[in-house]
């Protein structure tokens, strides 16, 4: 179905397609990977670059209400320690593992505008400055970090912050 919607979005005068990267359902499980079928998010960002559209990705990693469990895979609540979005060892180790596969993946298969690419920008964290105030500073350096980590993945794109206003150095809030 992807071609046929893709189409459908160009004729009706839209020139850029913005999908989340849902990290719970391609990783379901700690360390099994589905990228295959609908879940394959190469082929489908290719199938926009393909009909001549850009792409924008937001890997989250969580997504707010339009998902279950905000996107984040339910074997996180499993890991010992773990305070999910917060400047915590265990969420920050899985989060950046799974963005920078998610990158990686991007980049093998020069997807970044800065490679030629589709995609002309990617969003780290969303909505977070309201949910930032209920860690107080824990929340204030989980920002920064999460900002600083995006931007040392070298994308070659600009990087976003959904709402958030004090978004760290070059992400624009």
């Amino acid at each position: 179905m992807w071609p046929e919607l893709i189409q459908k979005a160009k004729r009706g005068g839209l020139n850029v397609i913005q999908t989340y990267v849902f990290w719970n359902i391609h990783e379901p499980e700690q360390g099994k990977f589905n990228f295959e079928g609908p879940y394959d998010l190469v082929k489908f960002i290719k199938t926009i670059g393909e009909n001549g559209m850009s792409a924008t990705i937001r890997l989250g990693p969580f997504i707010q209400a339009e998902w279950n469990h905000g996107g984040l895979p339910y074997w996180l609540r499993e890991i010992p320690d773990i305070i999910f979005r917060s400047d915590n060892a265990p969420f920050k180790l899985h989060m950046e593992r799974f963005v920078t596969m998610i990158i990686n993946k991007m980049k093998e298969e020069k997807l970044f505008a800065s490679q030629g690419g589709p995609v002309i920008l990617a969003q780290i964290e969303n909505e977070y400055n309201t949910v930032q105030l209920a860690y107080r500073n824990l929340g204030v350096s989980y920002v920064q970090w999460a900002g600083n980590m995006a931007l040392g993945l070298k994308t070659g794109v600009p990087w976003v912050m959904c709402k958030q206003k004090d978004a760290p150095g070059q992400v624009v809030s």
